[in-house]
This record gives C-alpha cells, sequence and structure tokens, in this order.
C-alpha cells in the first residue's frame, strides 16, 4: 500500500509557504518604498530563521499527538 501524502498536508509545503509569503510581504513593502531593499533582506533572512527555528517545535507536538492517538487506538480506547 502507498500511503502518499496530497502536497499540502506536508511539512516541506507548509515551511515552503509561510517562507514564500513571507518574502512576498516584504518585496512588496520594498516596491512601495516602506523598507529598503537591505532592510527587505534582512526581514526575509530573520523570516526564514524564525520558521526554520519552529517547524521542529511543531513537527514534534504533531508527532506527539499522533503517538497519543495511535496508543490509544492500538490499546482500544477510541474516545477523543
Amino acid at each position: 500500500m502507498n500511503d502518499v501524502k496530497s502536497g499540502y498536508k506536508t511539512t516541506e509545503f507548509w515551511i515552503v509557504t509561510v517562507v514564500n509569503i513571507i518574502t512576498a510581504f516584504i518585496g512588496i513593502l520594498a516596491i512601495r518604498g516602506l523598507v529598503t531593499a537591505q532592510e527587505g533582506d534582512l526581514y526575509i533572512a530573520i523570516g526564514s530563521t524564525v520558521v526554520a527555528a519552529i517547524a521542529p517545535l511543531v513537527l514534534a507536538y504533531t508527532a506527539t499527538g499522533y503517538a497519543k492517538a495511535r496508543a490509544k487506538v492500538k490499546a482500544g480506547n477510541n474516545d477523543n
């Protein structure tokens, strides 16, 4: 059996999406003259770093929830 996730259900999709949204937002600010190109590059780097730092925490939280749910199923306790 092949359990391939849909693209939007993968961690990689969400990390890339968030980084792209940050980049687009900063780009719009730069085009409108609200930030300089150097400030924009800095903000993009900061945003990417924050996403990279938070992603493992979200993954750990998700994995813990999944493990608990699987343990309940294996124990025969399907109450949520």
